[in-house]
């Protein structure tokens, strides 16, 4: 049984096109992260890798240490995050984070909308295009445009510009031609909903919890057709859209209206089976109406990042949340320890009970 604080292995990967800057910079919030649980107590060690963890966590055995799982992703591989969970499964590695399950049904939106719409949470209306000579008017509904075009496997904004979002038949099928040539895959149109972008991070398991919410605000965009949260916005410093959309942290909502957020974002984080933590991003139409756009289990979890920051409103500290987190997986592990415990007692029974039987006859 592991107590806390555990020992912690921080897997963590890198891309061989990343910059010298780009590594310096995974250095150094790997190393805010192993500071941060070492001052807490925890024993931490740091292992990188690029497509496979084969042989790198062979030192580290999977009873004593509980890894947590930093992998963003895998180059050049759509749903790379869930394989290497796969590995460390099969290895059998108690790790943070979401299983495989539900990494691989993120990068598959238009399986997500239909699960949500399955489960009876309002998601905008929509479709999955795989070319542009798909699209129609027979394919897609007018009343749906002013519409969103996204790349059905990425998150992090990947090809959310201001062009995402268009308003009629010719836009839509140029839109669908860029992405699909661009990045080599299909994409998700959906009715793109005016109004407020609400960012909900939820953590824990079976009764799980909602951190603060945190709203972009778009009051210095004025088209409300570029109130998207786009590529730019996140990770070019010296476009337009940088610093343009600054986050409320303490958003003016009516309880009613914060309530029905609540209930929403908790039903999706039930629905995709998510665990330790995900965060999902509802839009508010102007009529008030709650519409799910978009859930991401392997969320940005850097200091600097919208899930740290809810963790900070919630109370805690960068380490204090890193180590809840920890906590989470130390419980799943113990309690998967215990039930092996129980059917090795089991086994030794029953084989037991056939000796004697076989011996009385």
């Amino acid at each position: 049984m592991l107590t806390n604080p555990a020992p912690v292995l921080i897997l963590s990967n890198y891309y061989t096109t990343w910059t010298p800057d780009d590594h310096a910079e995974s250095q150094r919030l790997l190393q805010v992260m192993s500071d941060g649980l070492k001052a807490i107590g925890h024993r931490v060690e740091v292992v990188e890798f690029w497509k496979t963890t084969t042989h790198l966590l062979q030192p580290f055995s999977p009873e004593e240490w509980i890894v947590f799982n930093w992998c963003e992703g895998v180059e050049d591989e759509i749903g790379g995050d869930a394989r290497i969970c796969e590995e460390l499964e099969q290895k059998g590695y108690t790790y943070t984070g979401n299983s495989p399950y539900t990494l691989r049904l993120s990068v598959q939106k238009g399986k997500v909308k239909k699960l949500l719409q399955r489960h009876g949470i309002p998601t905008p209306a929509g479709r999955q295009f795989n070319s542009p000579d798909e699209v129609n008017s027979e394919s897609w509904d007018n009343n749906l445009f002013p519409a969103i075009v996204k790349p059905v496997s990425q998150h992090c904004s990947v090809a959310v510009t201001r062009s995402a979002v268009v308003q009629n038949i010719g836009e839509l099928r140029d839109r669908v031609a860029y992405v699909v040539e661009t990045l080599k895959e299909p994409v998700i149109a959906e009715q793109f909903i005016l109004g407020r972008e609400i960012n909900v991070s939820i953590w824990g398991n079976g009764r799980p919890q909602l951190l603060p919410l945190r709203e972009i605000d778009f009051s210095r965009i004025p088209d409300p057709l570029h109130h998207i949260v786009t590529w730019d916005c996140k990770w070019v410093p010296d476009s337009p859209d940088w610093n343009s959309m600054p986050v409320i942290t303490q958003p003016q909502l009516s309880p009613h209206l914060r309530a029905g957020i609540e209930e929403v974002a908790l039903k999706t984080y039930r629905a995709l089976r998510c665990r330790d933590y995900a965060r999902v991003d509802l839009r508010i139409s102007r009529d008030q109406q709650i519409w799910v756009v978009d859930v991401n289990p392997n969320p940005d979890l850097t200091p600097e990042g919208g899930f740290a920051g809810s963790c900070y409103a919630a109370g805690f500290t960068y380490a204090e949340a890193i180590s809840h987190i920890v906590r989470m997986a130390v419980a799943r592990h113990n309690r998967r320890a215990t039930l092996l415990r129980a059917s090795r007692r089991s086994s030794r029974k029953t084989r037991t009970h056939s000796l004697i039987t076989a011996q009385q006859h």
